[in-house]
């Protein structure tokens, strides 16, 4: 008998202990060596017991914030964070039951990194197949203000509160887990801004965009179905909403300057709809965070050997081409130059990084004297049999590499009225502009560059940026 009050005894006072702890908490991001938003309203929140009172005191002010946890049993507290710096502070979060103390925050520039295999790929590489130079970088990559928040893989039919992750700092022991291209990115902004730099890496190989939406931005497109738990029914990472309920709606709300995007490769034969889905999920995700409006700066997809019917990665390259000149807010690295025949992810992640960062550093923080941007196809003027095309971006002018010479450029095909392309010569004139033409072709209607699933670019600016591939015609090769 005594035996069992005993463990009755100690089973409610452990209940009462729990209770006591379990009074308020936080998601997993919101931990030590956490980094923050610059100069900025940045949303701390948590759940706990209803009508609580939570006291948050931030070091770098000392400014006391109060807040009552409501009904809903959520709470949340805007802090403004101050100039970035390279020192740490404490925040204090206290109720009349719990205190917790944040240390070694840093204040910096924090940027969300998203999409599927090629921004998911860590620096230690996939199986059999390497990020070049990984070994080198991550030796010397020791950096306390380059860090990163790794979010665990999680789907789900509904909108979770948290996710499972940490954060780390740049050290030969973590950076092999950091996303190549994402700490690449890290480390240009990191030397170049010289403030701490934070990547929250949430990703998933093989995932389509429509994984990545909301349930409202999948209820605009017919043809997307939002997915009903059914018994036994194995719900993929490719399944609209699982990875934004997941993965994405926990954190959202947590301060970012912007988000970097690597992902199209499951989604390249629907080139025709990627940019209606991809307009709907910036917008969507910009009333989620509810900070304002911030970029998305995405990779356009490297060539592979798909095999695919009418190269549909040409046109959904095509397809990413018109987001970086149609929506606002976005820009577009390209990297038709860094592709591998047999290997859907480039080991060159540095220069994917690397490309990323200098158009944040352009777009974003004002670097408007960097010339970070691609030449970009503006018109075409036919004469007789030969097509002059121009560009934009070119006071540095053209250039040609990857075997090609400026008599005999590459890579160029154009067609007549029939439709049909023929290789073409092709050369730099004068004004960076490139004469096209071909003796089957007498009379020519339309050119195209670089249309293939697999190529390596040859035509570049002077300042060493390719030309993405494109074409002058609005033709459907894929019926």
């Amino acid at each position: 008998m005594k035996v069992k009050q005993f463990i009755l005894i100690f089973w409610i006072c452990g209940l009462c202990t729990q209770e006591a702890f379990a009074s308020w908490g936080m998601p997993s991001f919101f931990a030590d060596g956490m980094v923050l938003q610059q100069q900025a309203d940045v949303k701390i929140w948590g759940n706990g017991a209803p009508d609580e009172k939570i006291n948050l005191v931030t070091e770098w002010d000392n400014k006391k914030y109060t807040t009552t946890i409501g009904r809903d049993s959520l709470w949340s507290i805007t802090v403004q964070t101050p100039t970035a710096s390279y020192k740490s502070y404490q925040i204090e979060i206290r109720s009349s039951q719990k205190e917790k103390v944040l240390r070694d925050v840093l204040i910096g520039e924090v940027w969300f990194c998203s999409g599927q295999s090629n921004m998911d790929q860590k620096m230690s590489g996939y199986f059999r197949q390497t990020v070049l130079n990984s070994l080198h970088h991550t030796a010397i990559s020791t950096n306390r203000n380059i860090r990163c928040f790794r979010i665990e893989r999680a789907g789900s039919i509904k909108e979770e509160y948290d996710v499972k992750g940490q954060w780390e700092a740049a050290s030969p022991n973590t950076t092999n887990e950091f996303p190549a291209t994402g700490y690449y990115f890290a480390r240009l902004l990191q030397q170049a801004l010289d403030v701490p730099v934070a990547i929250i890496a949430c990703s998933w190989g093989g995932s389509k965009i429509e994984a990545w939406m909301s349930g409202s931005a999948v209820k605009k497109f017919s043809e997307l179905k939002i997915p009903v738990q059914e018994p036994q029914k194995h719900l993929r990472h490719w399944t609209p909403t699982i990875l934004y309920n997941g993965m994405v709606h926990p954190i959202a709300g947590y301060a970012i300057r912007g988000v970097i995007w690597y992902q199209g490769e499951s989604n390249r034969k629907q080139y025709s709809s990627y940019a209606d889905y991809f307009k709907t999920m910036h917008e969507e995700w910009i009333k989620a965070w509810n900070i304002g409006n911030f970029p998305i700066y995405f990779c356009q997809l490297a060539p592979f050997e798909y095999n695919d019917p009418a190269n549909a990665s040409a046109f959904f390259r095509d397809a990413q081409l018109k987001i970086a000149k149609t929506q606002p807010s976005t820009a577009m690295a390209v990297l038709l130059d860094i592709g591998e025949k047999d290997n859907i992810h480039p080991s060159n992640k540095e220069v994917v990084g690397n490309r990323l960062g200098y158009i944040a550093l352009g777009e974003t923080y004002g670097y408007d004297q960097l010339p970070y941007k691609s030449p970009e196809f503006k018109s075409i003027n036919i004469i007789n049999d030969t097509v002059i095309v121009s560009f934009n971006n070119i006071q540095q002018g053209l250039s040609v590499l990857n075997g090609g010479t400026a008599d005999s450029i590459g890579n160029f095909e154009i067609a007549g009225e029939d439709q049909k392309f023929y290789p073409a010569n092709a050369h730099i004139l004068p004004r960076a502009r490139v004469g096209v033409s071909s003796p089957r072709v007498p009379r020519p209607v339309a050119v195209r560059y670089a249309f293939r699933d697999f190529v390596i670019g040859t035509l570049f600016g002077a300042n060493g940026q390719p030309v993405s591939s494109f074409r002058t015609d609005d033709w459907d090769d894929i019926k």
